[in-house]
């Protein structure tokens, strides 16, 4: 039987996941219609929920309930695995066993989708293609390391890249340093200490450990942090 495509409301979206960001995997087990229309999902079929987004509205696929079973008041499938995806580019493309596609005026997208429609292979071959090339965004590692990349500075540079590699100690022109490093709210900061100065490291370590604290506040839930891609540059470290 066919894969079908339904729509889930902004008012649903929004009060379930309303701050989940693209690229986000939202486990999603279970669709609450019991429009007819969805009476011909079957065990071989798929279930694909997308939602429209202000303020452009962009179509988002919002989840891919794969096998999905009615109960009487919903559709239960094996929780999701598929991305957040914006479709905006490749909705235009969708034809649907009517083969009239997704016809509507400005601001009716989401009006024109209330009805599920059945999928093609090559529209569900479309979808799952989309959402696969979609870029994961996974949470910034903790503790985040608070060093700019220094290209030019005469000592070691001390980023999330270059720490791994970075000496313990490093002596340039004729004084010695040692590295140290404080943490303060799930951030980590990395600095060179004068040699000189080894046997205040207590007292300059917690003077470090007050400024920060001072200005940093903790991170926010899990949806509502800042997320980092794995391929983010750290010349975006904070």
């Amino acid at each position: 039987m066919p894969d079908m495509l339904a729509i889930v409301s902004k008012a649903v979206f929004e009060k379930d996941a309303g701050k989940a960001k693209l690229g986000r995997v939202l486990p999603i087990s279970g669709y609450a219609s019991g429009s007819k229309h969805l009476q011909k999902l079957d065990a071989s079929s798929r279930l694909f929920l997308v939602t429209v987004r202000p303020p452009k509205e962009a179509l988002w696929l919002v989840a891919v309930l794969e096998s999905p079973v009615f109960d009487g008041t919903q559709w239960h499938s094996q929780p999701n695995t598929a991305r957040l995806t914006d479709l905006s580019t490749i909705k235009d493309q969708l034809q649907f066993d009517s083969g009239k596609g997704i016809a509507a005026k400005p601001g009716a997208l989401g009006m024109s989708l209330q009805t599920p429609r059945v999928l093609t292979t090559a529209d569900a071959k479309l979808l799952l293609a989309a959402a696969t090339a979609a870029k994961a965004k996974v949470p910034a590692p903790r503790p985040v390391n608070l060093a700019v990349h220094e290209q030019r500075s005469p000592l070691p540079c001390l980023c999330r890249r270059c720490i791994t590699t970075a000496p313990e100690q490093v002596e340039r022109h004729g004084l010695a340093f040692v590295r140290a490093k404080v943490e303060v709210k799930e951030r980590l900061l990395w600095f060179w200490l004068p040699s000189t100065l080894s046997d205040d490291l207590a007292s300059v370590t917690a003077a470090v450990m007050a400024r920060l604290d001072s200005k940093l506040k903790p991170f926010r839930g899990p949806e509502a942090e800042g997320t980092a891609d794995a391929t983010d540059s750290d010349d975006e470290d904070e």
